[in-house]
């Protein structure tokens, strides 16, 4: 049985990790199974928006302790470098948006998978914590730099050096997700978002992903400049005055 399963529905393609005997925890074999799913939704042009879900009880309980590869070099780059497949990465560097529905626990690499989405809903019972510290390693997969920029300096620190858990509403204010549901809402919430995101023009989508990525990196007037650039990009496409024509005929009716 495949550690990570791929489902297309429309323009919304759904990668599931599928390990909930071991609470999704991560391995090689499941990293890349993420990696590859990833690399199916990038190359297919009728996938607009993938979301990234688990089966089970846990969303994620982070690397599988159990497997005395775990944490080496060959492991690490399994996980972290998109040119091996690696599958933690690749979530980051998808195009495409990305939604995470996460429930349950959520640690290590799981929440930097929920860090590496565009929007994380996830279910009332969902719990983060970041343990790698104690066990004698750092987040490497965006547990820090990520986490950093969502959360600021204070609460990533408390999360990265105090190994503290957090309950999911704690999350939602600290923004570490986006929203979160009923745990028998979940998969129909994060369904909803893929539809509207699906729902508008790729390019944009697209273009917006990338400014929105970006701009932390980047002085504001420099920032400004990317974000005016991509706007001249998108002002003369066929979608975007099919889009305005309908607006403006919406409003007139």
């Amino acid at each position: 049985m495949s550690l990570v399963s791929y489902d297309v529905s429309g323009s919304v393609a759904r990668v599931t990790l599928n390990r909930p005997d071991n609470l999704n925890a991560v391995n090689a074999e499941l990293t890349r199974g993420v990696g590859s799913a990833l690399g199916r939704a990038v190359a297919d042009p009728a996938v607009r928006v993938v979301v990234l879900d688990a089966e089970g009880r846990a969303f994620c309980a982070g690397a599988d302790l159990k497997d005395p590869n775990t944490h080496s070099g060959d492991d690490l780059l399994a996980h972290l470098e998109p040119a091996e497949g690696g599958g933690l990465e690749a979530v980051a560097a998808c195009p495409k948006p990305v939604v995470v529905a996460a429930q349950g626990w959520c640690v290590g690499a799981g929440v930097e998978l929920v860090l590496a989405a565009d929007i994380a809903v996830v279910a009332e019972d969902a719990k983060f914590f970041l343990p790698q510290v104690a066990l004698g390693i750092v987040p490497g997969a965006g547990g820090m730099s990520r986490l950093l920029r969502k959360v600021g300096p204070t609460w990533a620190h408390r999360l990265v050096m105090l190994g503290e858990k957090v309950p999911a509403e704690v999350a939602l204010r600290i923004g570490l997700v986006s929203e979160i549901v009923p745990r028998d809402a979940l998969a129909q919430r994060a369904a909803e978002i893929a539809e509207t995101l699906a729902a508008a023009p790729p390019a944009a989508q697209r273009l917006a992903k990338e400014s929105l990525l970006q701009a932390a990196d980047l002085p504001l007037a420099a920032a400004l400049r990317v974000d005016q650039y991509r706007l001249f990009m998108l002002s003369d496409t066929a979608e975007k005055k099919e889009r305005h024509a309908a607006f403006a005929a919406e409003r007139s009716a």
